[in-house]
């Protein structure tokens, strides 16, 4: 049985799985899930940071910031690919 992406909001929680849906929806989804906690995640790397430069260990803060800025960059360029997905 095919539903409207309405129908069960694309997550077929509603719907007991019943819904059918294609190959990039079900892509689309995925990379949903997967980016959805990368903002959590770089605000508590960057928190672990600032109590590593807090504790004096200026390197290991520079590497973690250093790790922050890298998570950054990659949560945008995915965000950029998931917008392009939801937008097809």
């Amino acid at each position: 049985m095919h539903h409207e992406q309405s129908a069960c909001s694309g997550d077929c929680g509603g719907c007991q799985s019943k819904c059918e849906h294609t190959p990039m929806e079900e892509l689309t989804a995925l990379m949903k899930y997967i980016t959805g906690p990368n903002a959590a995640y770089i605000r508590q790397l960057a928190g672990l940071a600032a109590e590593l430069e807090k504790a004096g260990d200026h390197t290991a803060y520079a590497q973690v910031m250093a790790a922050v800025s890298d998570f950054e960059k990659g949560s945008l360029r995915l965000s950029v690919v998931l917008a392009s997905l939801e937008h097809q």
